[in-house]
């Protein structure tokens, strides 16, 4: 992207032109266009096995929001603008998505094209700004800003920022966000089966949000991008299912049920001092159940593949049990349900989800931490009952 700069005499300069009636800024200096404001947008790493810090591994459309501060006062320059990742001159899916639409309409980037951010109706640096404040998250969603302060509770925006905040706020306890129809990754194929390996993308809302960037518009900083961090703001889960090498029986093992209890269902952020800080207030509990019977012995068997690959509010799991566990009686916080068959004969276990995770001591509690992802194995496979045999004498 071809660059431009205005460029102004030192103050001695200054003086002299003006002693001389000469013009201020030199005439070889006056750029042929102003310094367009562009993006780009990296993000956490998810694993030490997923490498990508590319938001666009993730979305391909984020929101910005950004205000200029000019006299002391904040001016709207973007207000949940879309920002879409081309990979080509081409009509987008939400920017330039008319027909005959490109970012080379308003971009000048035709020649030289390459994989980047783009927005409509470019803006530009106000060199008269004290400074610019951006806020950035994804998913992009249209309708997130209410049209006016008088429509229902239930046409608040999903997320919203203003000028001088910390960063994004997303629901209200009025309007909190519904984790429970979040998709489960790994039985989202066709056909549906656990899969072997993890996906990443493909949530429906796999909140990310930019540190707030605040900058002055010098020469160095409007030559370059907007360069915006995001991190994830939820939890995620992935849980894997394998058979015991110990287990050498000619009957089938099939896992018929795997339940994960009382996580928590809804809730609202609030930016709390760290992206590492837990923001989300929640409430209300659910469970992930999936009661679909997979083998793990067959011919065809789904062993050391996941059965669960899905996000979670950011919570804390009480030890309340430790041990294998015949009921889920005693288990009134976060607990893992596994049933199996083998053969005619059904196994069931009950787990505190805090135990499972090392708690040792009753009334201990587990982090799942904002930002953070949690790998569980499970190994399925109980011990044989055998025989020896004696005669008395």
């Amino acid at each position: 992207m071809k660059k431009s700069y205005l460029m102004i005499a030192a103050a001695a300069a200054l003086f002299t032109a003006c002693a001389n009636n000469e013009p201020f800024v030199e005439k070889d200096s006056l750029p042929n266009s102003e310094q367009k404001l562009s993006f780009s947008a990296f993000a956490d790493k998810v694993t030490k096995g997923t490498n990508s810090t590319a938001l666009n591994d993730f979305y391909t459309v984020f929101a910005v929001y950004g205000w200029k501060t000019v006299n002391n006062e904040a001016k709207e320059v973007f207000k949940n603008t879309p920002n879409e990742y081309f990979t080509s001159d081409a009509k987008g899916t939400v920017v330039y998505d008319a027909d005959g639409e490109k970012p080379s309409k308003e971009w000048a980037v035709a020649e030289t094209f390459a994989a980047a951010w783009y927005y409509e109706n470019v803006r530009y640096w106000d060199k008269t700004a004290t400074n610019y404040q951006f806020f950035a998250i994804a998913p992009y969603d249209a309708e997130a800003e209410a049209e006016s302060a008088d429509e229902p509770v239930d046409a608040l925006p999903t997320y919203s920022v203003a000028a001088g905040a910390a960063n994004f706020t997303i629901g209200t306890s009025d309007t909190p966000y519904d984790i429970s129809d979040e998709k489960n990754l790994a039985l989202s194929g066709s056909p549906v089966v656990p899969q072997a390996n993890l996906s990443y993308s493909g949530f429906i809302k796999d909140y990310m949000i930019a540190d707030k960037k605040t900058v002055t518009p010098t020469a160095a900083v409007t030559a370059a991008d907007v360069q915006l961090q995001f991190h994830h703001i939820l939890a995620k889960l992935n849980v894997k299912i394998q058979k015991a090498d110990s287990y050498k029986s000619a009957q089938e093992l099939k896992v018929t049920e795997l339940k994960i209890g009382n996580l928590a269902k809804t809730g609202y952020f609030v930016y709390n001092t760290s992206m590492t800080t837990n923001g989300w207030s929640t409430d209300d509990v659910y469970a992930r159940d999936i009661t679909t019977a997979y083998s793990l012995s067959a011919e065809t068997n789904y062993s050391g593949k996941y059965w669960i690959e899905t996000l979670m509010f950011p919570q804390t799991a009480t030890c309340k049990a430790t041990g294998v566990q015949s009921t889920g009686t005693a288990l009134t916080d976060m607990y893992l349900y596994i049933k199996y068959q083998i053969g005619e004969e059904i196994f069931e276990a009950y787990y505190d989800f805090a135990n499972i995770w090392g708690i040792t001591t009753v009334n201990k509690t587990f982090e799942f931490k904002q930002g953070s992802e949690y790998n569980l194995t499970l190994t399925v496979g109980p011990e044989p009952i055998h025989f020896d045999a004696t005669v008395t004498q």
